[in-house]
């Protein structure tokens, strides 16, 4: 009798052991004593904010016709040497049916080429496909460049989907749109006939700003590396003469120059590469190499001078801005300054 309550005890006491040792194992996984957190991969920039002026090697553009002008080419835009940047009419309305005569009369045109290509529109069917794909491509590209040539594409583009249509048996002809043109200009040309005062031509093949600001000759583009931030400080516009209608940058690198302090200056280093974003101005950031420090001793105020090779639009008509320049770019995983533990090494 008592062998059996002894081997009862010892079962029951077996079986508690086991229980609270494994309650034991689910506790400590589950509630570990040590406080865990989730850690974050992160990239982390050093930016320095400064205000300087872009320079770039400009040449003014005059005209002297009068009249209503009407740019060709949209800031930013490429253009030739020689090539037309913008005409002068002798009012808006004459502006409006120049302009309006010259477009129907490019659709005009490309209608009446396809008419007189008959059948043999179809020859080159199973080649449009990619012909189109391949235009649409230039237009996207000329239009994000601001290329001169960018009315061009577009008007290639059209002339092809048209081809396709004829192709594909859409349509049989374009007779219809064609007379409804030969038309409009019919009555544009009895309305008024519009009258042409001159051009402005590019002196010289870059990019074309409609706008001027009389910094154009404060700075001398082939001796910028050697600004000191004493003529940073000082450097004042020129006025703007009355004919003057736009500028031409003839080269692509250009200079933001600005000065700063001695412990700014410490932070950048000539020859290395950072990114330079103009709030004011747009959200994107552009590429650009610290070229030189112009500074006379380390505890000195120093000339920072960044070349870039971006341009667009917006770009081309900077001046005297706020930038901010990302000098380095950190990535790690981010935790918390609680979470950092230091042991002593023996």
């Amino acid at each position: 009798m008592n062998s059996l309550w002894l081997k009862r005890i010892a079962t029951m006491a077996v079986a508690a052991f086991i229980f609270i040792f494994v309650g034991y194992q689910i506790y400590h996984a589950n509630f570990a004593h040590e406080k865990t957190e989730i850690a974050l991969y992160k990239t982390v920039n050093q930016t320095i904010t400064v205000s300087g002026y872009a320079v770039r090697k400009e040449t003014q553009l005059t005209s002297n016709s009068g009249g209503v002008l009407q740019y060709d080419i949209p800031d930013g835009g490429r253009v030739d040497k020689d090539g037309v940047v913008a005409h002068a009419y002798k009012s808006v309305a004459d502006a409006g049916i120049l302009q309006k005569k010259k477009e129907l009369t490019e659709e005009l045109k490309s209608l009446q080429e396809l008419a007189n290509e008959g059948s043999s529109a179809d020859a080159s069917a199973e080649n449009l496909d990619f012909m189109l794909s391949d235009q649409l491509l230039n237009v996207i590209s000329d239009f994000k460049d601001g290329n001169v040539d960018v009315s061009d594409s577009r008007q290639k583009l059209l002339y092809l989907m048209n081809k396709k249509q004829l192709a594909d048996g859409k349509i049989k002809n374009f007779s219809a749109r064609i007379s409804t043109l030969q038309k409009q200009l019919s009555a544009l040309s009895s309305t008024r006939n519009g009258e042409e005062l001159g051009k402005v031509v590019a002196g010289n093949s870059g990019y074309f700003s409609s706008k001027t600001d009389g910094y154009e000759s404060a700075f001398n583009y082939d001796e910028v590396r050697e600004l000191s931030p004493e003529k940073l400080k000082s450097v004042k516009p020129a006025a703007v003469a009355k004919n003057v209608v736009g500028k031409i940058c003839s080269q692509f690198n250009w200079y933001f120059v600005c000065p700063v302090s001695a412990a700014t200056a410490a932070k950048l280093k000539p020859d290395t590469s950072v990114k330079i974003n103009f709030p004011f101005v747009s959200s994107k950031s552009i590429n650009a190499t610290v070229v030189q420090i112009n500074q006379k001793t380390k505890n000195s105020d120093a000339a920072a001078i960044f070349e870039c090779n971006a341009m667009d639009s917006a770009l081309i008509n900077i001046r005297h801005e706020t930038a901010k320049v990302t000098v380095n770019t950190y990535k790690g995983i981010q935790i918390s300054q609680q979470s950092v533990h230091f042991e002593k090494v023996r």
